[in-house]
């Protein structure tokens, strides 16, 4: 082997980097590899024409902790969310949610005067259980079956941050948790439009309606970081996600972190149970003793590793990870800004297209028999107004979220129906924004295939593994991985497709890069590999 490593990280998203810059910090020398000619992840900006950029699957720069923000010395210019944080529309008449707690209520008296006054219990009350949520994603997920001291401290911090809550907040958080997010908004509110707006931020990204148990826990998580009463997007930064991919990558490398981007993985190198580096497309094979992987668990699991050295039963649960990515994302160049009801200043937020609980649940209806919705839910956002250089100058590039579109169709084939999907999500814009279809001089249609193809999401799902609650805490990706060391020495896991999920940013690579430095560095592996798998390997060789 030419060149040698202490780690190497896989990835070129925000968790492999935080990854790599904990690993840096306790010592060890990273090389860190990203397939992609840049780094991002699914922050990476696309260019849908010449000038017109933006990053189609970046909408909210997700919860940040303070541990990651330290860690990686960051000082851009993060804000809260824009205010009006949301402007939803139907039939001309606009319903807006403001970062103010207050000026959200009366905003809603105009539908209902009793959610009005209940709109600062529901903000407060969310913030409660989300702050919960957050404290309980700041430690790896605690096991059931803790056997050594640390694991029973772990999960006796885990059951004191819920007995913190006090006798109401435990019974709110386990009442609330399974529940769907239309009963836990019907508890709460009368108007429609409000149900609708609210349920639909709760199931984005997910193929599942707000009528389906569980998708309260979904609305929280997407919350998670956020300020009272802001729902949508948490935190914003100057120029973009690209900025935070930007600073943590000049932190990395400041630290020491060699970074090599356009640079395909093809498979681990390992021997008697324990990783001993990782081989290119090239061809080139690069040593070490520690690799941690933040690309999607189906990748780093079932490609990149010899399934041989894998138990058969982990290898099955691993291709039993629910995906079902439901996502289109149109991304539009405009010639102007179109007027947007609700507003008289450019919209910096989000447009949500989403009138009431029913629509919600009769969309998602279509994507249960593999069909696209004719009425989806609908989400713009005009990412220039914020970050003007996403645009040439007095020109302006929207990114369409369309739900409700499944990565498997059941009588037609993507290519085939894509742009008829685009053309019908745009008429429904234009329906509430007139004008809109007008101002397009260029659009890309980014299907799930082809999110699958350009971002590395099975199935084109965001969330790599749908957050649900079977698919969390101890068994996020599997139960054989939890706690991010697979069954191979030396092999660790990170990303949205293990603890936390999706949207709470870094975090995982943090808690992956430290159960890494704390395990056993060299020597010969505890046989972790099913019995006689390895002498098989060895016979077909």
């Amino acid at each position: 082997m030419a060149r040698t490593f202490d780690s190497i990280v896989l990835g070129g998203n925000a968790d492999a980097l935080v990854a790599a810059l904990t690993l840096a910090q306790g010592g060890s020398r990273v090389l860190l590899l990203d397939e992609h000619a840049e780094l991002g992840g699914t922050s990476r900006e696309i260019e849908l024409a010449p000038g017109f950029r933006a990053a189609p699957l970046a909408a909210d720069a997700g919860y940040i902790s303070p541990e990651v923000a330290r860690l990686a010395g960051l000082s851009l210019a993060a804000q809260p969310a824009s205010d009006p944080a949301v402007i939803s529309l139907a039939d001309g008449v606009p319903l807006t949610l403001h970062a103010s707690i207050p000026r959200t209520a009366e905003a809603l008296a105009r539908f209902s005067e009793s959610d009005a006054r209940e709109w600062p219990r529901f903000a407060q009350r969310m913030h409660l259980l989300t702050r919960f949520l957050a404290a309980l994603y700041a430690a790896p997920p605690p096991r059931i079956d803790a056997e050594s001291l640390d694991e029973w401290l772990s999960l006796a911090g885990a059951g004191r941050r819920f007995r913190s809550l006090g006798t109401s907040g435990m019974v709110d958080l386990l009442r609330t948790l399974p529940m769907s997010v239309a009963d836990l908004l019907d508890d709460a509110f009368e108007s429609e439009r409000l149900k609708g707006t609210l349920a639909a931020l709760g199931v984005l990204d997910v193929c599942q309606g707000p009528l389906s148990g569980g998708t309260a826990f979904t609305f929280l998580h997407r919350h998670v970081g956020a300020e009272p009463g802001i729902f949508s997007e948490r935190v914003r930064f100057a120029h973009g996600a690209s900025a935070l991919i930007a600073a943590l990558a000049k932190s990395a490398q400041a630290r020491g972190v060699t970074i090599q981007t356009g640079v395909p993985v093809q498979s681990l190198e390992i021997r008697e149970g324990r990783v001993t580096g990782v081989t290119l497309a090239s061809g080139e094979t690069i040593g070490s003793d520690r690799v941690i992987s933040a690309l999607n668990p189906s990748r780093s699991l079932l490609e990149l590793v010899d399934p041989i050295y894998l138990p058969p039963e982990f290898i099955e649960a691993v291709r039993h990870i629910r995906f079902r990515g439901v996502t289109t994302k149109i991304l539009v160049a405009l010639d102007a800004l179109p007027a947007v009801p609700g507003t008289t200043q450019a919209p910096s937020g989000a447009v949500l297209i989403a009138p009431s609980i029913r629509h919600v649940e009769r969309a998602y209806d279509a994507a249960k028999y593999g069909r696209c919705s004719d009425d989806p839910v609908i989400e713009v956002r005009f990412p220039s107004v914020a970050s003007p250089g996403n645009a040439p100058e007095g020109r302006h590039v929207a990114v369409i979220h369309v739900q409700y579109t499944p990565w498997r169709l059941r009588e037609h084939e993507w290519p085939d129906v894509a742009e008829q999907v685009a053309d019908r999500a745009l008429a429904c814009v234009e329906r509430e924004i007139p004008g809109f279809t007008s101002r397009i001089r260029h659009r890309l249609v980014l299907t799930p295939r082809e999110l699958e193809l350009q971002f590395g999401l099975p199935e084109g799902a965001v969330s790599q593994g749908e957050m649900m609650l079977d698919q969390i805490l101890f068994m996020r990706p599997v139960p054989g991985c939890a706690r991010y060391a697979t069954p191979i020495a030396g092999y660790f896991l990170c990303g949205p497709g293990t603890h936390p999920g999706p949207g709470i940013t870094g975090l995982s690579g943090h808690l992956a890069a430290r159960a890494a430095l704390r395990a056993r560095p060299r020597g010969r592996a505890v046989q972790t590999v099913h019995p006689g798998l390895a002498e098989r390997h060895r016979l077909l060789r």
